[in-house]
Formats: structure tokens, sequence, C-alpha cells
């Protein structure tokens, strides 16, 4: 037929339609009975049937083609169910009513054995669809493969569990597991299009109040254009775990209040930290969102996806991950109990973090994680600890907060509450906050925790209470009277203030502790209790010029005046004026141009000068306030006592002289030649080293670099 498709779909149609119209027109009466013509098809009660007809047939073809899909998507959701979902799911057929009651009666002979006996089988009828349980009690390695039909597609099944199978059996006999149906509503006679393939979840409502509860059903949508069933099963999960959800939070409502904590029910709520504890990954699913502070930092309870069990996400955030850990752990297995005991602990790590977070935005650097160094009094780690620059000394400035009297910042398992003791009342508690202004109170305390290794956590060697503005120590009447220094901890700015001033005014004692550090590690004696004009903290120590013992070879005088935000600064002093020493470069001292390049600078930004005194060279470095100034003076310490020694073992007789620069010399030969000495490389892999400054000398540069390395004064 010209124009017209010749497809074998085309002329089944057309033949179901002519046989209709055929059969129609059979039964009508003869044209001249008619008083009036016949109306158009479209008019006549049930014309146009052969259309019709052709659509309902179609649509029932395309249902079954996706009730077989739907068949073989189950099969391969529960044999990969713990890859996809994590846990168990099992798949069963659901029965019509006139079928499953013939499977159960009628049996047929399915031959005979050898023996003679018979063996007999159940007969199946045609299904209406397949039920899938998740959340299962019990896990089981069993692998069980049995029939199933849905909508007359005969295809197998597998229910997969990873526990105990009989504990499935009991929880799908019982239903209090949750499910989610798959069945199909054959079409309307009248109505074509009526055929669906339905998708509900049906979850049991049960509550410790309500044992026996009900099932509450939810409608879930379902595309015949794009069969996806495991997203059938996860809309299921979403509604059973919102189900579960409101539960919970109808029971967590009185311990909410009791902690200031507000709780709200989000739907479409996202993992907002990087961390999968519930198995959705990035996936919306229904959260309680616990608002910890008012500062909005909170944290989301949700059922995991594998087996329902409540999970706490995103703890991490506010808190370090062995914390973390530990509330995860108690929430999943203790469930709502448990989940009333962590309020109070999980409010504390919110305001917690609040404060550092504060004290960040002041300029303040903070520890990330105080619980995780060893040695706090009482297991009791301060809310808050603001590391007192330079970091090297392991000097910080601890706040610790107490809520109504109770030490919260105990290190307890989650959920248990710290047992309050009158007879300590400065034992302090971690927490704090806005929310906890009204019972809070804060005292400041300067810990010093050293690390033994630099591989190693550092360690609480001791705490010692500061005043409340920070300044100071707290004086030592006031302990013995019984004060700790505490102040009201009206808001996060009081408290933040104090811990600013508190570390400005601690900075010196953290100089301090990172030059008797390295002094220490090299066995040099030192004298750390002396005081300048203007109060300042002084470091002396001695160091040789010589390989001769103590006493019998000349020492020079270090200090290293230590002045807070001011920075350091490094004299070296009584350095003996050998015969070799023609003069001194800087203030005061010689100069050529052709030495104006290339002279030793001063570590870390430092600004170097030399003198000459009556008691010898005197060499000084004003370093500008960093982390890494007290370092670098004792560095250049080492620097410019090494060069002192070499220039001592010059010998004049030869011809051989020297001028000073503050961390280098130059020296000059008879011939004209001159090459500038200096101290290159670190303190313990670094050594003296030669660079020529004219041609006369730039042929024995290497030979005078290893004679400058090794100390041979002669070559």
């Amino acid at each position: 037929m010209p124009g017209v498709s010749e497809s074998p779909s085309f002329f089944v149609g057309v033949r179901l339609a002519s046989s209709l119209e055929l059969k129609r027109s059979k039964m009508l009466p003869p044209p001249e009975r008619l008083a009036l013509p016949p109306a158009p098809p479209e008019l006549v009660e049930g014309g146009a049937q052969g259309l019709a007809g052709l659509h309902y047939v179609c649509h029932d073809i395309a249902l079954r083609l996706c009730a077989m899909t739907v068949m073989n998507q189950s099969k391969k959701v529960a044999r990969g169910g713990c890859a996809w979902h994590g846990g168990a799911i099992r798949t069963e057929q659901i029965m019509g009513k006139a079928e499953a009651k013939r499977a159960e009666s009628e049996e047929k002979d399915d031959g005979e054995k050898e023996s003679g006996e018979t063996t007999r089988r159940r007969v199946r009828g045609a299904g209406e669809g397949i039920r899938m349980w998740f959340w299962l009690p019990g896990l089981s390695g069993e692998v069980k493969a049995s029939g199933s039909r849905m909508a007359g597609v005969d295809v197998g099944s597998v229910e997969v569990g990873l526990g105990n199978a009989a504990a499935v059996d009991a929880a799908v006999a019982a239903g209090t597991s949750p499910r989610v149906e798959l069945t199909y509503v054959r079409a309307d006679d009248k109505d074509s299009s009526s055929g669906v393939i339905a998708a509900r979840a049906l979850v049991p409502t049960a509550t410790s109040s309500d044992p026996g509860g009900g099932v509450e059903t939810f409608e879930l949508p379902f595309s015949t254009a794009s069969v996806d069933i495991k997203e059938v099963l996860a809309d299921g999960i979403r509604a059973a775990a919102a189900t579960r959800l409101r539960q919970v939070l109808e029971e967590l409502g009185p311990a909410c209040d009791a902690a200031g904590v507000e709780g709200v029910l989000v739907e479409d709520a996202v993992n907002p930290g990087d961390a999968d504890e519930d198995g959705w990954a990035t996936a919306k699913r229904p959260a309680i969102r616990l608002r910890l502070t008012d500062a909005g930092t909170s944290v989301q309870v949700t059922c995991g996806k594998r087996g329902g069990e409540l999970r706490v996400c995103d703890v991490a955030s506010i808190a370090s991950s062995g914390s973390a850990a530990s509330v995860e752990h108690a929430a999943c297995f203790g469930g709502i109990p448990a989940l009333r005991g962590l309020l109070p602990t999980l409010r504390r790590y919110a305001e917690e973090r609040d404060l550092r977070d504060a004290a960040l935005a002041a300029g303040v650097c903070t520890h990330p994680a105080p619980r995780s160094m060893k040695g706090w009094a009482n297991s009791v780690a301060p809310a808050a600890l603001a590391i007192v620059p330079p970091a090297s000394g392991g000097v910080y400035v601890g706040v610790f907060v107490t809520r109504d009297g109770e030490p919260s910042g105990a290190a307890k398992l989650p959920g248990k509450s710290a047992k309050k003791s009158a007879k300590k009342k400065g034992t302090a508690a971690a927490g704090g906050g806005n929310a906890a202004a009204a019972g809070g109170v804060a005292r400041l305390a300067l810990v010093h925790a050293p690390r033994a290794h630099p591989a190693l956590a550092p360690s609480v060697a001791s705490v010692a209470p500061l005043a409340p503005d920070g300044s100071a120590l707290l004086d030592a009447k006031k302990r013995k009277s019984g004060e700790d220094g505490s102040f009201p901890f009206d808001s996060f700015d009081a408290v933040v203030d104090a811990i600013g001033a508190a570390v400005k005014s601690q900075r010196v004692v953290a100089q301090r502790a990172t030059v008797t550090s390295w002094l220490s590690s090299r066995g040099l004696r030192f004298i750390d209790a002396r005081m300048s004009s203007d109060g300042s903290s002084i470091v002396t120590f001695s160091a040789k010029l010589g390989d001769g013992p103590w006493g019998a070879e000349p020492a020079a005088a270090c200090e290293v005046l230590l002045r807070g935000v001011d920075g350091v600064r490094l004299t070296v002093r009584g350095l003996p004026r050998a015969p070799s020493v023609r003069g001194t470069r800087g203030e005061g001292g010689a100069a050529r141009a052709e030495w104006d390049d290339g002279a030793s600078s001063a570590s870390r930004g430092g600004v170097a000068s030399i003198a000459v005194e009556d008691d010898g060279v005197v060499v000084a470095v004003d370093y500008p306030d960093g982390d890494f100034s007290p370092g670098a003076a004792c560095g250049d310490a080492h620097r410019v006592v090494a060069l002192h020694a070499f220039v001592r073992r010059l010998r004049p007789e030869l011809g051989v002289g020297a001028w000073l620069e503050p961390l280098s010399a130059v020296v000059e030969t008879s011939g004209g030649g001159a090459a500038r000495v200096s101290w290159v490389g670190g303190i313990d892999d670094g050594g003296l080293a030669a660079v020529a400054i004219n041609e006369e000398s730039a042929k024995g540069e290497d030979a005078a670099s290893e004679a400058a390395r090794v100390g041979d004064a002669d070559a």
C-alpha cells in the first residue's frame, strides 16, 4: 500500500481491527430496518474497538516486558545486594490469592525413582509481583534459589544474606522488617491505560511504647520508560528511614530540650562531610539535623543504608577522628538510649570547635586536637589550646571551662557522665560557648608540652594557672588561698581576648623554651635566669674557640635576649682579636669596593653588626619576631664562633691576614689573593667554605675551601 509502512506489527493491527469490525457488522440489523444512518464510530458507545483493542494488547505486552525486566533486575540485585546496598536483600514472589491457595494444596506426581519412592513438588501459580525485604535483623552467608513469577513471566530469584537465616525467616514471617513491593495491575477492559506496575513501601511502625504498632504504606514512583528497581528500593529505604527518624526525634525530644539542642527532620539532607558514615555517600536521604550551638554548628543523625541502625554523621568536623569514631560506634550499637547520652558530648564538641574558630578569627592559632596529648591531670583536656609562637618551644595557653560545676571535659566513654568532685574546685572541663555562658566558668593555664622526639605527639610536662587577664602567672598567695584564676564565661569574645593577651605575654616563655631545648640537645651549659635592664629575659651560654678542655681554651660568651613580640637579639662577646686580624668591616670598620658583594648575612632576616671593644670583638644580630627567630639566633652563634676559631689559627708570619665581617671573614695572602670564608649549610651537616674574590685566588678556590672546611689554616 503506498505511503503506509508494511511492518508485521502494522498488518497484525489491521487484521485485528478488521476481524473486530466484521463481528460487529454481523450483529447489526439490515440497513433497510435502520431509521437513521449509522453514527460515526467515535460517537457510538464502545465504538472504534479496533484501535482500542490494539492499544490494549500493546499496552499489556509492554507491561509484561517491564515485569520481566523487573524480575531480571531483582535477581541481580539480590545476588549482588552486598556490593550495591551493603547489606542483605531478600526477594520473594507475591502470589495471587487463587494461585497461592492452589499452590499450597495441589501436588502432582513427578515420577518414580528406581527405589519405587514417589517424589512430589508444589505447583507454582501465576505471580502478581515481587517483594524485596531489607534491613533484615539476622545476616546469613547462605544463598538459596527459589522460583518466582511475575505477570506470567517465569524467572528465578535469589535471596542473599549475611547473618542468621532463622532470624531472617522469623522477621519475614512476622513482618517486622520493612519491604518494597512491585505488583502487576492488569488493565481494565474499558480503560486500556489502567494497567500499571505499582510500587510501594511497607514500613512497620512499632515503637518501644507501642510494640504492636502497625504498617505504614508509601506509594513509590515507578517509570516503565526506564525500569530501575535499585532506585525504587532506594526510595523505599528512604521512606523507612524517614519513618524511623520521626520516631527517634519524638523520643529524643525531652533529652534535646534538656541539653539545649534543637532537632529538625530534613527529608532531603546530604552528608556535608567527606566520610561516608551511613552508606548514602552524597545522595539525598532523610536526616535529623541537630543544631548544637547558637553559631549554627550541627551534626546529622541518619539511618544506615545497610541495616537501618542510627548513624551520626559529620562528627569529625567538630572533634578529633578518635572522638568521632567513639561517638559513631556508641550511636550505632546503643541506639536511642546511647544517643540521649551523646547529646551533651556532641554539644561540648561543637562549643569547643566554635571557641577554636573564634580564636582563629582573632589571629590566634590553636591546636586541632588537645585530647591527643597525653598527661592531662584527671584526663581533663582544655576546651581550646592556643599555640604560643614559636611553636618549637612547646608552650600553649589552655582555656578550661566548667559547665554547671561538672568537669565535662574528662576523657570518658561517650554517653557516660563524669563524676563530680567537690574537693577539686579547680578541675576544669572542656566545652563552653554562648549557650554555656549561663553556668560556665573559664580559667587560663600555661601549658608546656614538649616533644620527646619529632615523630612523637607532645606530652604535657607542666600546667601553671594564669591570671584572669592572661598577663602573668597566678600569684602564689592567691593559689595558696584556693583561687584558681577562674572568671565567668560570658561570651566567646571575652575568652578570646584573654587568650590573645596570654599568648602575647607568654611569648618570651616560648622563646626561652626553644633556646634552652636547642642548647640541651647539644650538651651546652646555659643560664636562663638573667634579666636585662628593661626586664627582658636573657639566656647565656659559653662556646669554646678550640678543641682543648674547658678552661684551657678561650671561650666566647653568647647572649640571647628574648624580647617577645619585639623579636630576639643575639650578642657574641669576648671574641679575642687574633694577631692575623687586620680590621673589621661593618659599622666603623674598613671597607673595600670589591668586597661589597657576597658578605654572609644573618639568618631569618636578621640585621648583623660587628664592633671592637676592650674585651675583644663583639658581634650583634637583631632578629624580627617570628617562629624561627630563636633557632636562627642559636645557629648564627654557632657560625660566628666557628669562624673566629678558624681565624685564630691563621699565621700572620706567612703573610696571611683577615678582615672580619659579622658572619664571615675576608682572608688575604701576600700574593694578592683574597677569599671570603663563612659557614655554609646546616649546623649539623654544614661547614666552613671559601669563595674566591679576585682572579689571583680563583684557581686555588677549591683548595682554599677544603682547607677552611677541615680547619687547616696553614693551607
